[in-house]
């Protein structure tokens, strides 16, 4: 039987300042941290997350993570993991590094076998198309592919139970991120809000 423990909104807490709420507060490096020193930003509350543990999956010495030789082999084995895990019926996001990448992808023969479940995410399109692709991403069988700017703050989030009960939603990210913060925030594309997701390199 649940029981309500009373709520909890930022708005109400009347600190000096908010910075923002995120998961990579404790992933910045010197530069970042140095930045928000310049503008007396430099005391950090760490709150757990109201959700409770993470359900997120990352494999990192297994096969979470992967290196191929070129490009060919690279295309190949994302083409692979996208037909596992929606032959699965789970949802699919993958972050190309840049949209040079991306359309390299999608010109390659591989991403037409992908079938007829699959869209793209650019910084170009309409906001209204954006919005209807975030949206429509974490559904079943659902195969997304964005640049690296969606992985920083668009809410991908799950209600599809048939994907929660599959494992959630699945990430993989095509690049290695120079910055530990952007790979921390792709990661958390997935497993959001005490959802299940995994994530893959």
């Amino acid at each position: 039987m649940p029981i309500s423990c009373g709520q909890f909104s930022y708005a109400n807490i009347s600190p000096y300042r908010i910075l923002g709420v995120s998961g990579t507060l404790q992933a910045l490096g010197e530069y970042e941290k140095s930045i928000l020193d310049k503008y007396g930003l430099n005391k950090f509350i760490y709150v757990p997350s109201v959700y409770g543990s993470s359900n997120f999956h990352f494999d990192k010495a297994g096969e979470g993570i992967y290196f191929e030789e070129d490009t060919s082999n690279l295309f190949h084995r994302i083409s692979a993991e996208i037909i596992t895990a929606t032959k699965s019926r789970r949802a699919v996001i993958v972050f190309f590094k840049d949209r040079s990448r991306l359309d390299q992808f999608v010109s390659n023969p591989i991403f037409h076998q992908l079938g007829r479940n699959k869209k793209l995410l650019t910084e170009d399109m309409d906001p209204s198309d954006k919005e209807f692709v975030i949206n429509k991403a974490a559904t079943s069988g659902q195969i997304t592919i964005c640049t690296a700017v969606f992985g920083r703050g668009t809410d991908f989030f799950c209600k599809d139970d048939g994907v929660q009960k599959n494992g959630g939603v699945h990430i993989i990210q095509t690049f290695l991120s120079e910055d530990i913060s952007e790979e921390i925030q792709i990661q958390g594309r997935t497993a959001r809000q005490g959802k299940r997701g995994s994530y893959q390199m």
